[in-house]
């Protein structure tokens, strides 16, 4: 059976590795053998021990390039006989699949930024990426022409789009939520699940607030998830006056759950290669409000499965959630065709089957 090493620099749970857990989750086995080098002692460890993966600890932490990461992959890889590297934003693995003789895919997951490089940081891009990298997954085609603007050879990219774990939500949950929040039934909640972060455009949000609420003054905006932007949007809330309609939930394990009391969902997001939370929401059925950027325009059909707004527009994302929070029917809607968008086209399952046809592409039916 051919052999595939993953190699990810994350620790714990973040977009890559939560793409990699969803992707293994719904692997083929008796199509090829799978095995994982990350940074020791995470949370991603211990996620990917539980799926009965095997993992090889590296130490040093969090780091796309460390000599001492090369040599041990170069040890693992001659070891365990690996026929594929397969990397997550680590150059380390490049290099030591590209020196043992392996091939070597890439998955980009999120947007380059062509205006920050000029044409000889382009021409060294290119060169790397052919020397480096057989084949680029692009988890979107927005990221595959943002790799084309910042210099990758276009016939080594694939599109292969994020595919996530079917939620095993039950709506009967909601009010359990809300209890927890102390949130009576008949408020109308307002959802954001992303890393605090300025890309993710949660001041936008915020500063619709006080617009919203003068249309439904009970409402609540809830953020899910920390980050280094907490303190100036916590500073913003009390600036507009908003401190106590908008809630910090911070980290949470059952995303899934808290994410089901949601009325709507927004993803006001600046640069967005194609989020994991915009799928995981639009397959609790939620209706979503989110920027009309990056990948985002990719799943989301304006009217149809959600609703697409200009970044950075305050005043349209404003009328927008004013007009979901009046309009149930619309909500039930968008929210029905939102979920069935999911299940038939960005499932884990999907995703696995057509990653394993990029591997079956570059390095046959037979392994070494």
């Amino acid at each position: 059976m051919r052999r595939v090493l993953h190699v990810i620099t994350d620790t714990n749970i973040g977009g890559a590795g939560r793409y990699l857990l969803n992707l293994l989750s719904a692997w083929d086995i008796d199509r090829y053998d799978i095995a994982v080098a990350c940074p020791a002692g995470g949370e991603l460890e211990k996620r990917l021990k539980s799926l009965g993966v095997r993992v090889f600890p590296l130490d040093g932490g969090e780091k796309s390039f460390r000599i001492s990461h090369v040599r041990e992959l170069l040890r693992i890889i001659a070891r365990e006989k690996i026929d594929l590297v397969h990397t997550h934003a680590s150059l380390s693995g490049r290099i030591a699949g590209r020196l043992s003789g392996c091939r070597v895919i890439l998955t980009r997951h999120w947007m380059g930024q062509k205006n920050e490089m000029g044409f000889v940081r382009r021409l060294i891009n290119r060169i790397v990426y052919r020397l480096l990298t057989d084949r680029v997954i692009a988890v979107s085609r927005a990221v595959k022409v943002s790799l084309i603007d910042i210099g990758a050879p276009a016939g080594i990219i694939k599109t292969v789009y994020n595919g996530i774990q079917l939620p095993a939500y039950s709506g009967e949950l909601e009010s359990t939520i809300r209890q927890e929040l102390g949130i009576p039934e008949n408020t109308p909640l307002i959802g954001i699940v992303a890393r605090l972060v300025p890309e993710k455009g949660h001041e936008f949000a915020i500063r619709a607030m006080p617009g919203i609420l003068e249309r439904f003054p009970g409402a609540r905006l809830i953020l899910v998830g920390d980050g280094p932007h907490k303190g100036y949007l916590e500073d913003l809330c009390e600036k507009l006056q908003v401190k106590d309609k908008v809630i910090f939930l911070g980290f949470r394990k059952d995303v899934e759950n808290v994410a089901g009391a949601f009325d709507v969902v927004l993803m006001p997001s600046v640069n967005e290669a194609l989020g994991l939370a915009l799928l995981e929401t639009m397959a609790l059925g939620k209706p979503v409000i989110a920027s009309e950027v990056g990948g985002i325009p990719e799943v989301i059909k304006n009217g149809y499965n959600g609703i697409l707004v200009p970044p950075g527009n305050v005043e349209v994302l404003t009328e927008k959630v004013i007009e979901l929070l009046c309009w149930e029917e619309l909500r039930r809607s968008l929210g029905r065709e939102a979920k069935d968008t999911i299940y038939r086209k960005f499932t884990a399952r999907i995703m696995a089957e057509k990653t394993m046809e990029v591997y079956d592409e570059i390095i046959g039916s037979k392994g070494r």
